[in-house]
Formats: structure tokens, C-alpha cells, sequence
């Protein structure tokens, strides 16, 4: 049963004035994080609840968790939930705390353990549909180093316009791509160790949502392939297995890769 101070922390973050909120979050910003990141500041407000705030916490970002939190089965993943929605504050991203380690935080045998739990949450997020655009839900610009250095760039406002964007720098190979044809499925593209939270009732949940959206499902494959540590090898191996690729979708792979590195060296 939820506690009383979990419900009054909710109620706070939807009801209290926005000068309020950013008070209290650059008050604890002060308190937790006395040495400052390059990373944008998270941190844990009381009643429960985590804020992350700054720049890069996007409406996109919001409201891809939110929808990724409605639509996703507990069961096999959980997402945080947001307690502020309906009412978002620009640039602040609250959500409730969630007790558990991070899987970099676990031995590496524990780690292998979870590698088909985790192809399987691959296989569940790629089932949810439910947008034509590409990109975060609500629209723009996508994040993420899929894209490149400095992330898309650009926002989609239809599959052509990513087709345009991959074939503009795959151009110099004399390639290109047309996903039409693919389905646009949820996606997560940042499934490293340190956002998988291993729950204390052995549930799995996936944080920091601020690359996802919906895309062609072979991006996932492609934002898996771009981690090079012995343990995402293993992630890669298994998901691999279980998702099978079309023959158009590794051509198609391939040449995504191609473009991403093409906006690494150069702005297009």
C-alpha cells in the first residue's frame, strides 16, 4: 500500500506553485551535488520522488517515458512514473523513486544472468506502436548518439524526412535507404547498465528516456552495437538471437551506421 508521504509528495509537485519546485530542486541540487557535472542534475526531492532538470529534460523526454509507462506490461519492465502529469513543468522532469541497484553496480555473473530478461524488454518495447512521425512523442528534434556528435539535429515530421536525413549523408557511397516499408516502434536507445535498475522484488526498470521515441526497430540494434564493454557484448549476442533480422533491415543497419559516423565528421 502506498504511503501517506509518497501521496503527499505527489500531490506537492502537481499542485505547488512552479517557483516553488524550482526552489526546492536547486536546493537539493545544492545539498547532493556540491561538485557539478557535465551531466544534467538529478536529484531526490522527499515523499519519494526524483527530479531530473536542466536543458536536456525535454517535453519529448516527458512525455516518451509517460507513454512508455502507460503502454509497457509492469511485468516485464517497469518505467517510473511521472506524479506531475498532467501539469509539466518545462525543463524539469519529476518521477517516483526507485529503490534498487543499477546493473553496473552488480557482479558480472548476475549481469550475463539478465541478458535474455533484458533481450526480452527489447522484444516488448519493439511491440508498441502507436506514432507515423519518428522521433520522441509529441515531436522533437531526437537525441542521442545515434545521431552523431550534437544528436539529430533536425526534427522529423515524417518517415521521408528520416529517409532525407540518412540518405543525405550516405549520398557519398552512392546508398540510400527508404524505411516506409518498416514499422516505427518504440524505442529505447540508450540501454546501458547504469539506467536498468535491478528492483528489490527482482523487477527490471528502465530509466532515463531521453533518447527514446519511435523509430525502425533496427536503431535499437544499431544503439546496442555503439557500447563496447565485455558486458554489452553479451547483451548484443542475445539480442542478436532474438530478434532476426530481415536482409533489407542488416543492409539498412548497416548504412545507418554509415550515416552517424558521416555527422561525426561533419554538420550536414
Amino acid at each position: 500500500m502506498e504511503s501517506i508521504v509518497h501521496i503527499l509528495g505527489r500531490f506537492f509537485i502537481r499542485f505547488a506553485p512552479q517557483r516553488w519546485l524550482v526552489g526546492l530542486c536547486k536546493y537539493f541540487d545544492r545539498k547532493q551535488n556540491p561538485i557539478k557535472k557535465d551531466t544534467p542534475p538529478v536529484v531526490r526531492l522527499p515523499g519519494g520522488i526524483v527530479v531530473k532538470f536542466g536543458p536536456t529534460a525535454t517535453p519529448g523526454e516527458t512525455a516518451t517515458q509517460q507513454y512508455a509507462y502507460q503502454h509497457l506490461d509492469p511485468k516485464v519492465v517497469r518505467v517510473p512514473q511521472d506524479p506531475s502529469e498532467p501539469v509539466w513543468l518545462f525543463g524539469y522532469l519529476f518521477m517516483e523513486y526507485i529503490p534498487g541497484k543499477t546493473l553496473d553496480k552488480l557482479d558480472v555473473e548476475i549481469y550475463k544472468d539478465m541478458t535474455e530478461r533484458l533481450a526480452g524488454i527489447v522484444s516488448h518495447l519493439h511491440s508498441v506502436r502507436g506514432r507515423n512521425v519518428p522521433g520522441p512523442v509529441g515531436g522533437g528534434v531526437p537525441r542521442g548518439n545515434i545521431w552523431g556528435y550534437h544528436d539529430a539535429g533536425t526534427e522529423f515530421g515524417s518517415v521521408e524526412d528520416l529517409n532525407a536525413w540518412v540518405n543525405r549523408r550516405i549520398a557519398v557511397i552512392n546508398k540510400s535507404v527508404d524505411f516506409r516499408s518498416y514499422p516505427l516502434v518504440l524505442c529505447h536507445l540508450d540501454m546501458c547498465r547504469r539506467n536498468i535498475i535491478l528492483m528489490e522484488d527482482g523487477s527490471l526498470c528502465l530509466l532515463d528516456w531521453g533518447f527514446a521515441g519511435f523509430l525502425p526497430r533496427i536503431y535499437e540494434i544499431a544503439a546496442i552495437e555503439f557500447y563496447f564493454d565485455e558486458y554489452s557484448e553479451i547483451f548484443r549476442q542475445v539480442v542478436n538471437e532474438t530478434m532476426v533480422l530481415a536482409d533489407q533491415e542488416k543492409k539498412d543497419l548497416v548504412l545507418i551506421k554509415r550515416a552517424r559516423a558521416a555527422s561525426m565528421r561533419c554538420a550536414l
